[in-house]
């Protein structure tokens, strides 16, 4: 009886073991590549929403703060002075009812500043200069600060009337960055009837 021996069985060769892996290299190379690309586009989705939110805080501080104030006692390109309430039942403005909202480009911030409770108050009139009683006072433990925004790179702020005490429209544009993100907030608001 004879046998036969089947030639066609052997083993992998070398080059053929290093085509295998080399293959295997470049399907996890491109793998590798999707996970990162996909991890990338979640952390900048990330950013835009946490950008977005920022903005609309502020725009809904900025709206509340004009709406609900009594009248707008004076204002700049970049900050507004905003009799919020008549606390007294004076008909006059005193200074723990006055709030002045403030960009500041130096410190790329949105700020607003009130008399905290239990601050001595003065009293003032309409015809006040409210440009330097707010900004010399702004700051200190009479008026301090609370930071509305940060990464703020601009703000303007108008009227629709010369005279500040007569407006009954105030609109605002506002821009935020986060990184390579922009974010242009922009509102405006019908203000309450003044006194």
């Amino acid at each position: 009886m004879k046998t036969t021996r089947h030639r066609g069985c052997r083993g992998l060769t070398l080059v053929e073991l290093m085509m295998a892996l080399g293959v295997m290299g470049l399907i996890s190379a491109a793998i590798a590549g999707m996970l990162s690309a996909v991890a990338y586009g979640t952390s900048a989705d990330s950013d835009v929403r946490k950008l977005v939110a920022r903005g609309k805080m502020v725009s809904m501080r900025l709206d509340a703060a004009l709406r609900g104030s009594r009248m707008v006692l004076d204002a700049g390109s970049d900050w507004v002075a905003l009799w919020e309430r008549d606390l007294d039942e004076n008909g006059e403005p005193s200074l723990l009812e006055v709030r002045l909202i403030e960009f500041d480009a130096a410190t790329e911030s949105l700020s607003s500043y009130t008399a905290p409770d239990g601050t001595t108050d003065v009293l003032y009139s309409t015809s006040s200069d409210f440009d330097a009683i707010t900004h010399t006072l702004r700051g200190t433990a009479d008026f301090p600060e609370t930071r509305w925004g940060n990464d703020a790179t601009a703000f303007e702020f108008t009227l629709d009337q010369t005279d500040p005490q007569a407006a009954r429209l105030a609109s605002y544009r506002l821009s935020l960055n986060a990184g390579n993100l922009t974010e242009v907030v922009i509102g405006t608001t019908l203000l309450r009837t003044n006194p």
